[in-house]
């Protein structure tokens, strides 16, 4: 069980993953991206490995100096992506990921879980993204979340020590004051371990555990996270 002493002032999440749909609105891109070069079972068929390697080729351009906005990182991913699998980005391509992007759907169980957990903490997002980018995202979820911080406002994307940092000094709070809930394990437990934050792991497609960065509890979904930290 989480140890709750000291008592969090804010929880705060990762977005993309843990809260919203990113995989599936990754592989939807994906898939239309593909669908205008490829017959419909083969593009949907390659849309997964699209979207996978889309997603590993941003994380490797956001860990390489300098700092560029997460718009270009994805640009960039997705001519990588693409190019690997055999063809030329497009400008439609870019538009075509960066506006399923712009709005992700919540994950059914994160709603009523927020709202519960509002009723006793303040709640922040800790993102890599750009602030133009996540908005729609955070307005789908539909409860009012007190902090949106991102990779643009700190010019660091996570496991960067200075987003979580930066985060901090714009909520007013000491590490020992929050508890982290992510689902990504490189961007989110390795920089908890690393900082001595108290985390939740939120492992919605069941992953292997690295035993470098055990989180200090896990669950499947936000179900039951108000009862973890023992909210009515």
């Amino acid at each position: 069980m989480l140890q709750l002493q000291p008592v969090p002032k804010v929880i705060t999440f990762d977005c993309y993953g843990t809260l919203v749909r990113w995989h599936d609105a990754v592989r939807s891109a994906a898939r239309a991206i593909l669908a205008g070069r490829l017959t419909e079972p083969e593009a949907q068929k390659q849309s997964v490995a699209l979207a996978d390697r889309l997603r590993s080729a941003a994380v490797e351009r956001q860990q390489r100096p300098p700092y560029c906005d997460y718009k270009s990182v994805l640009r960039s991913a997705l001519a990588v992506a693409l190019a690997e699998a055999g063809h030329a980005a497009e400008p439609d391509d870019e538009e075509m990921l960066l506006s399923t992007l712009r709005r992700i759907e919540p994950h059914p169980d994160v709603p009523a879980a927020l709202h519960r957990l509002r009723a006793r903490y303040r709640l922040a997002v800790i993102s890599n993204t750009d602030d133009d980018l996540i908005a729609g995202s955070i307005a789908a979820i539909g409860v009012p979340i007190d902090f949106v911080v991102t990779a643009e406002q700190a010019q660091a994307y996570k496991p960067d020590h200075r987003l979580f940092l930066h985060a901090y000094a714009t909520l007013g709070v000491t590490k020992e004051e929050t508890v982290h809930v992510g689902m990504g394990q490189f961007t989110d437990l390795k920089v908890c371990h690393e900082l001595g934050i108290r985390s939740v792991w939120i492992d919605r497609v069941g992953e292997p555990l690295n035993p470098d960065w055990p989180p200090h509890a896990k669950l499947d979904d936000l179900t039951g996270l108000p009862d973890m930290l023992s909210v009515s």
